[in-house]
């Protein structure tokens, strides 16, 4: 059986992309990464130079116009062959979410590329093609970036599915701290803003369905609980400290209205925001939030 041991990656896609593209030029010492793994399709398509790679336990050299396709939860790891030689690589992640949107059962198959020479032949063209967007930028750049990563998976999926016989147990990996982390910075920088299940859910790189099941079990808390706790405990800094009224500070932090904010408010401490205030005027112990 193979090793599946590694650190659990979390990848967000760029703007307007269907995922994340990166083209690097560095030393080989430089191009070194731990054992890892992530829900996202990759591939790392090598420009110029050699690129050591080890994928679920197998060792590849990567030279100029090779690459590697690395399917979702295979725990790789790469470094240049030389650690002084220049490599110049580009990774390009496919947003799991993206997929799943046009492939439902993504998580039954595999992609095997050596299983047809004309599509892997084709995904080389679509790779060298991102490649000259990204070195000569210009205004339509992303959208030609976005189709060339829709084709590739047009290809991939049409003419380089497998079906998955065995899938790696991911369940203990997927309530890593770093993976809850991530969804509480991201609910802590834009709690005043609008955001869904399906924001967040995007944002970490896993499906709606599977993200709230996860982020309830590791903070014993429904995500949306969790997101109007930090509303409330940045309203209610606002109401006492800031001298805002119910309603600017509400709407402010993220509240729909002030109806909303104090239905939570009454769910929480059991009477009305201004009865709240009356009784602390002098000092609001705001850490009562934490313990629901």
């Amino acid at each position: 059986m193979a090793n599946y041991k590694g650190k659990y990656e979390i990848v967000t896609a760029d703007e307007n992309l269907p995922g994340k593209v990166m083209l690097y030029e560095k030393p080989g010492r430089d191009c070194y990464t731990n054992k890892h793994w992530h829900k996202n399709l990759e591939i790392d398509y090598i420009v110029r130079g050699c690129m050591w790679t080890n994928l679920s336990g197998t060792d590849k050299d990567l030279y100029d116009g090779d690459y590697l396709l690395i399917n979702s939860e295979a725990v790789h790891q790469t470094c240049g062959k030389d650690p002084q030689e220049p490599v110049k690589y580009l990774v390009v992640l496919f947003s799991y979410n993206y997929i799943k949107s046009y492939f439902p059962d993504y998580d039954s198959y595999l992609i095997d590329v050596d299983k047809n020479e004309q599509a892997r032949a084709r995904v080389r063209d679509l790779l060298k093609a991102i490649v000259f967007e990204v070195e000569n930028p210009s205004e339509f750049s992303k959208l030609k970036i976005s189709c060339a990563m829709a084709q590739i998976l047009m290809h991939l999926f049409t003419k380089c599915r497998v079906q998955r016989e065995n899938k790696p147990d991911r369940s203990a990996k997927d309530n890593s701290p770093e993976y809850i982390q991530k969804a509480i910075e991201y609910i802590r920088d834009n709690y005043r803003d609008r955001i869904t299940l399906e924001d967040i859910s995007s944002f970490v790189g896993l499906t709606p369905t599977y993200f709230s099941r996860y982020f309830s079990a590791a903070t014993q808390k429904p995500f949306k609980t969790y997101l109007n706790l930090v509303r409330l405990e940045n309203t209610l800094v606002d109401i006492q400290q800031n001298g805002m009224n119910e309603t600017r500070a509400s709407l402010e932090n993220g509240f729909p209205s002030v109806k909303s904010f104090i239905s939570v408010f009454k769910s929480v401490y059991g009477c009305a925001p201004s009865e709240y205030v009356k009784i602390y005027q002098e000092e609001a112990p705001i850490s009562e939030i934490h313990k629901y």
